[in-house]
């Protein structure tokens, strides 16, 4: 479902970049802004062959983690990025984001979270790829790859992002497509886009006649 939807959105990208007036600064991505756990969930079943319930699953729980990825540290703590690495994790991250734009980037995130799981977790990837509900695997990745305290283990709340976003529901994440920061640490949620139906229909009705 996932691919499908970013087929979709390509090619309304396409359709956008060809519609525009000549002269026109607007560009097809302004449009069509993509989330950072929709290109999260996008690269993890391309790159590891997870089904969709266990690439939301991992979205759900580093959307946890990092307060739905705007949230890079660690309140009250020393932890950083999607995944909230710590101590020695958290040493290695940095000095694998010097060559990858830096720690607030997609880049160094998903880079160091695909080198981590392809060098230290294949067994547990193994068995995402077998596992047929998110519930069970935002309970794995949880428990065998982020190994939180109990007090903050919340693991129901790792489950409703999960699903949110099996349902294509991003709201309120960072943006991948359009970068941005609020804060040193804090990258901003996509752009809102009011689609011209949606614009219709919130016309008044004397104005439509």
């Amino acid at each position: 479902m996932l691919k499908f939807r970013l087929s979709c959105l390509a090619l309304l990208a396409l359709l956008a970049a060809c519609s525009t007036p000549p002269g026109s600064t607007k560009t097809a991505s302004e449009a069509l802004p993509v989330s950072v756990p929709e290109r999260l969930m996008q690269d993890l079943e391309t790159d590891f062959s997870l089904p969709p319930q266990s690439a939301a699953a991992i979205a759900g729980n580093l959307a946890h983690e990092s307060g739905n990825f705007r949230m890079l540290q660690e309140i009250n703590g020393g932890c950083y990025g999607y995944s909230q690495w710590c101590g020695p994790r958290k040493r290695a991250f940095r000095s694998f984001a010097q060559t990858r734009g830096g720690q607030q980037t997609y880049e160094a995130n998903y880079g160091y979270l695909a080198y981590e799981l392809k060098t230290q977790y294949p067994a547990m990837i193994d068995r995402l790829r077998r596992t047929e509900d998110v519930d069970t695997a935002a309970s794995i990745f949880m428990k065998e790859f982020l190994r939180p305290a109990p007090k903050t283990a919340n693991l129901a709340r790792r489950i409703r992002f999960a699903k949110r976003f099996l349902l294509s529901d991003f709201t309120g994440s960072a943006c991948y497509s359009h970068a941005e920061m609020d804060g040193v640490h804090s990258p901003a949620p996509c752009p809102v886009i009011v689609k011209a139906a949606e614009a219709e229909a919130a016309k008044p009705a004397a104005a439509k006649n």
